[in-house]
């Protein structure tokens, strides 16, 4: 057996019937076991050298990694949630484990230990409110885990609150600060645009009316000297082109946003995200 390819493709915790599709016999799964080079987890499930142990527990408690936890492992942004470790169980578990992540209609058959991203996001519905499911869901789209259209498809049965959450989704935003930002101005009436793009410049995470160009930061952007001189040399470029730069950090939408929020508002009443045209030609 090739241990460091099962780890990279199952996360070092696979079953019985995942050996068997990738050639392994079911007498060679059996000296594996008998000679340590793999462990047995439950029936029907193994464990190679070096497993993630979030993994292992997970399927030693007769569930899979899914949600939010399934999702970070595929690389999306995962907005913050109280439950540290999500895991969800199979139609065979259900009614012995009512508290884990479950998902709208029947549970889907566990194929692997840690979920896809297509039904991990199908047991964050239900996990998460809308805000963090649409971020999760801006996540897999500009990752290009799923498009638009199989998201669709995915939550075709659901209730209609979660397909009128799909059809919030935007596969520009690059991170879930800009989601939720993009989400609350919505919301509230404003005309936001997504990743507008300023020559010269770049792209503009979100722009409100026509001038007032918001830039978000991420809990992952970076603070050094580079990033510092980057950021001040945008904004400084934007100003004569007529645009108004402000810039928020994850704190600030996901903290204080009540009062980031005022500050907007209080810009908008104002009218400096209207007439950018006539703003660029001031003396």
């Amino acid at each position: 057996m090739d241990y460091e390819q099962l780890v990279a493709r199952f996360g070092g915790v696979f079953s019985t019937n995942q050996l068997l599709r990738t050639g392994e016999t079911a007498e060679q799964i059996r000296r594996a076991v008998e000679s340590g080079a793999i462990q047995r987890v439950r029936h029907g499930w193994y464990q190679a050298p070096d497993a993630d142990p979030e993994v292992v527990a997970a399927v030693a408690d007769n569930t899979v990694v899914s949600c939010a936890s399934a999702l970070g492992r595929h690389g999306l942004w995962i907005p913050e949630h109280p439950i540290a470790s999500h895991t969800r169980v199979t139609r065979y578990e259900r009614r012995r484990a009512p508290d884990r992540c479950r998902r709208h209609g029947r549970p889907t058959p566990a194929g692997a230990a840690v979920d896809d991203v297509a039904t991990a996001l199908q047991y964050s519905a239900r996990c998460f409110d809308e805000e963090g499911f649409i971020i999760l869901c801006d996540s897999a789209l500009h990752h290009g885990k799923l498009s638009i259209d199989d998201l669709r498809a995915e939550f075709r049965l659901a209730p209609f609150y979660v397909r009128k959450a799909v059809e919030k989704c935007n596969r520009l935003a690059a991170s879930g600060t800009e989601t939720a930002a993009r989400l609350r101005l919505i919301s509230a009436g404003l005309e936001v645009k997504v990743q507008h793009e300023v020559p010269t410049v770049g792209w503009i995470d979100l722009l409100v009316g026509n001038r007032l160009a918001i830039e978000l930061d991420s809990r992952a952007h970076h603070t050094g000297e580079e990033d510092y001189e980057r950021d001040r040399i945008r904004s400084r470029k934007l100003i004569p082109l007529g645009y108004l730069p402000m810039r928020l950090t994850y704190a600030q939408v996901f903290g204080d946003w009540e009062t980031t929020y005022a500050d907007i508002v209080a810009t908008v009443r104002k009218g400096y995200h209207r007439s950018r045209a006539a703003a660029g030609n001031r003396p």
